[in-house]
């Protein structure tokens, strides 16, 4: 995930979540993320399917980069987390990018196999909401990401935005950099992902966000969306290189 300028992931209300290694976010607005949870015994076995047959086939697609984040320390260690860019929803219409360059018989094989080798996955369309993130023009060398993922309460979304939007002087006044993506569409309650990217497990020990923008009025401040999030959860994550690629040509078979 790279800066927040970008969408580089996941990947995860996931304030300063850079999902796109070297992609600019305003450039990737929507964002394809599976969560993947992989039979155990056949993780290197899932990892080598995607590296020898996914990741070509999505280059040879057009698919210009593809992030790849794995469950760091806390949480299920068998997890991972994929997020494409995404044309538009109309690329759904087709079968998506692997029906444009795997025969229908092929593409089968290689789907049930992946689904021979998972417990579960989850498939979500995020979008990425410069409006109400604080970006960064350079946010280079950051593996781990805290995914904050925020539940908003029923016909409160608008509220929410609102408080977002009230808040980001006090965020960028307080040096802060995060990316918000709203998840859309796929499984589960209205939410959204707040993510900030960092170098060590040490520097996750900072205060929250709002601690950090607002200090001593960090209660009254979140008091304002009492009632309207009805829960979160933190995840940290870390970037898998190998099973990630940025925009590498690829020629057409």
């Amino acid at each position: 995930m790279k800066a927040v300028k970008m969408a580089s992931l996941c990947v995860v209300l996931a304030l300063g979540l850079s999902l796109v290694p070297g992609a600019h976010a305003q450039d990737t607005e929507w964002m394809q993320v599976d969560i993947v949870n992989v039979v155990p015994n056949q993780l290197d076995d899932y990892v080598e399917l995607q590296l020898e047959e996914v990741n070509p086939a999505l280059q040879r697609a057009g698919v210009p980069w593809r992030s790849v984040w794995r469950v760091a320390e806390f949480g299920n260690s068998y997890e991972l987390q994929l997020v494409t860019p995404m044309t538009s929803l109309a690329q759904y219409d087709t079968g998506g990018p692997l029906a444009r360059v795997i025969e229908p018989d092929r593409r089968l094989r290689l789907v049930d196999r992946l689904r021979r080798m998972t417990v579960s996955r989850k498939r979500y369309a995020i979008r990425y909401r410069p409006d109400v993130s604080v970006e960064a023009d350079e946010v280079g060398g950051l593996s781990l990401a805290r995914v904050t993922t925020v539940e908003i309460a029923p016909g409160r979304n608008a509220e929410w935005e609102r408080f977002m939007t009230s808040a980001l002087p006090a965020f960028s006044g307080a040096n802060l950099v995060f990316g918000v993506y709203e998840r859309v569409f796929g499984p589960g309650a209205a939410s959204w992902l707040i993510v900030e990217n960092y170098s060590s497990f040490a520097q996750l020990e900072q205060p929250s966000l709002l601690v950090r923008a607002f200090g001593e009025d960090a209660d009254a401040a979140s008091a304002q969306v009492a009632g309207i999030v009805t829960s979160i959860e933190r995840t940290v994550l870390r970037y898998d290189a190998e099973l990630s690629y940025s925009a590498i040509p690829v020629s057409r078979r």
